[in-house]
């Protein structure tokens, strides 16, 4: 998978004035309407917004966004000197295909199930499955933190212990936004990736049908297209982060 250059991420969130979560939920959209790959759809989605991406493109990078937006409605064009190209048409890109650094092999297991089934749920369609899709994101992403606080066990405990609300000794037992919280005071993490957190927690949390139906009742919440590609944006944003 190629990973999203970081300098454009950065230069996107700076001209937006939005978070980074903002930022990758944009790109998720932009994936959905072109079919590009991820590094590709962010710099579509830059162009979009005036910022200059010469140095982040090659000619045939341009070549292939500018025969994807030609195919939407009221896209905006990408300066481009190449001539226009038949439209290359790509299946969704994979996320989180390289798992080398998780250390657990058990973990490792469980995500590469879970990865292979969110993949597959992508490749139909978000809208034809979204809860499963919000439910899947939400335990990758427990695991991945899971993972990598059990391999900074002495540390994440240490943190723990100064919460106002201990969390559980066995960081199995932790909960996502217990992961969040000492990830985040870990440099895991950065600060703005509580809000996520707390969204994905509720969102993952629908599995539950008795929690569905009083979520939809007092705060409104239910399975929605929106809310999927929500999801995938704040996993890849986590991913990405633990890379770092």
């Amino acid at each position: 998978m190629t990973r999203i250059n970081q300098a454009l991420l950065s230069k996107i969130q700076k001209e937006l004035g939005v978070r980074k979560t903002r930022v990758y939920e944009l790109i998720e959209r932009k994936i959905a309407e072109t079919h590009l790959d991820r590094h590709l759809a962010a710099i579509a989605l830059a162009s979009e917004y005036g910022i200059g991406i010469a140095k982040y493109a090659t000619s045939e990078d341009l070549a292939i966004i500018r025969g994807a937006s030609s195919s939407q409605p009221n896209s905006v064009s990408v300066n481009n000197p190449s001539p226009l190209i038949k439209r290359v048409i790509k299946p969704i890109e994979p996320i989180l295909q390289d798992l080398s650094f998780v250390a657990s092999n058990e973990l490792r297991e469980i995500l590469q199930r879970d990865i292979a089934e969110l993949n597959f749920i992508r490749s139909q369609g978000v809208d034809k499955a979204s809860k499963i899709c919000m439910v899947l994101c939400g335990s990758i992403a427990e695991a991945l933190l899971l993972d990598y606080l059990l391999q900074n066990q002495t540390a994440a405990l240490a943190i723990a212990a100064t919460l106002p609300k201990r969390p559980k000794n066995n960081l199995e037992d932790w909960e996502l936004h217990e992961m969040v919280t000492v990830a985040t005071q870990l440099n895991l993490l950065p600060d703005d990736a509580n809000t996520g957190a707390t969204q994905l927690r509720k969102w993952r949390n629908l599995i539950h049908p008795g929690r569905e139906l009083k979520d939809a009742r007092n705060q409104r919440i239910k399975p929605t297209p929106a809310r999927a590609q929500n999801s995938i944006s704040f996993l890849q944003f986590i991913a990405e982060e633990l890379e770092n």
